[in-house]
């Protein structure tokens, strides 16, 4: 993306805490079996009117689109014996609830998908080197899958926080559009508390997604594959944590490749059980389990299975 686009609207993923094996679900109580949750949260907000900005500030043209806040999915820490839930935040009275990017409603233009690191909102925690380290092995695997030609072209960074939902929940940020995907930084526990009461002590990281919507404020699918067209993702980690990149603390590669994995279109995967000391555990064990079960930095089964499924005949869709 080599612009910036300023708007008014957000959604997509949070991220959860969890591990398991075949083993450890022998120690759970069947009778706590977890599910995720779809939460409906009413959050009444305009349309945003979707503008691009150069660096300079210069409005450069105006989208046929404005955006719609849709979703969030979070991720939990480990011990919260909390799991993964989706927010919606635009109900419209219906059940179609996936999404994904379109080709032909590209805001860049490109039929790549754009992805960006905020290093105005750093962790306390972990160096800014260490989080764009890690970032980068987290696109690289993501891009290595050889089931598709998926493109990931990082922007350049901007001297100023963006962040869409950080404006809507009153935090400071640029409510403007810099990527499809974009790693907005990490947030104060207070941040999270938007999303579920005592969500600072629980919430690791959380992907929101925002819709495209046309002139009439409805919904778009332009390429017809039974899914709304997706505007852009923003990606939130939760500071009140500690993080780290050695295993010492919560691995920031694997919570970045979860949700990075929320920012490509895939959702939450896998049955979680609680077990009698108050972990949750889940079977099959996975990236994009609701919840942090340890490190886990390679895409195999069902994470390659669902990533496949959304890119393989990508951009031909």
């Amino acid at each position: 993306m080599k612009s910036i686009i300023v708007y008014s609207f957000i959604v997509s993923g949070l991220w959860l805490t969890s591990c398991q094996t075949d083993q450890a679900l022998n120690e759970a109580d069947p009778s706590l079996v977890v599910g995720e949750d779809v939460v409906y949260k009413q959050l009444d907000l305009d349309p945003i009117r979707l503008s691009s900005i150069n660096p300079m500030g210069r409005i450069q043209h105006e989208s046929v689109y404005n955006l719609v806040l849709h979703k969030a999915e979070y991720i939990t820490a480990p011990g919260s014996a909390q799991k993964g839930t989706t927010v919606i935040f635009s109900d419209r009275g219906n059940k179609q609830l996936e999404d994904d990017f379109s080709p032909f409603a590209s805001l860049d233009g490109s039929s790549d998908i754009s992805y960006y690191l905020d290093q105005t909102r750093p962790s306390s925690s972990i160096s800014l080197s260490q989080t764009e380290s890690a970032l980068k092995r987290v696109v690289k695997t993501w891009e290595s899958v050889k089931c598709s030609d998926l493109g990931l072209n990082r922007v350049s960074n901007i001297p100023i926080p963006i962040g869409i939902v950080a404006a809507i929940f009153g935090f400071p940020g640029e409510p403007a559009y810099v990527a499809d995907v974009n790693h907005a930084g990490w947030m104060p526990g207070s941040f999270f508390e938007n999303l579920a009461p005592g969500g600072s002590r629980f919430i690791l990281g959380v992907t929101f997604t925002f819709l495209l919507i046309d002139g009439d404020r409805n919904l778009v699918d332009t390429n017809q594959d039974g899914k709304w067209d997706v505007a852009l993702r923003e990606i939130y980690y939760n500071d009140n944590f500690s993080w780290s990149d050695d295993g010492s603390a919560i691995d920031v590669e694997t919570v970045a490749l979860h949700e990075m994995g929320h920012g490509l279109s895939q959702a939450h995967f896998g049955k979680g059980f609680i077990k009698k000391k108050g972990d949750i555990q889940f079977a099959p064990r996975a990236v994009m389990n609701a919840a942090y079960s340890g490190i886990q930095t390679r895409i195999s089964g069902t994470d390659l299975g669902g990533h496949c499924s959304n890119w393989a005949n990508w951009p031909n869709k």
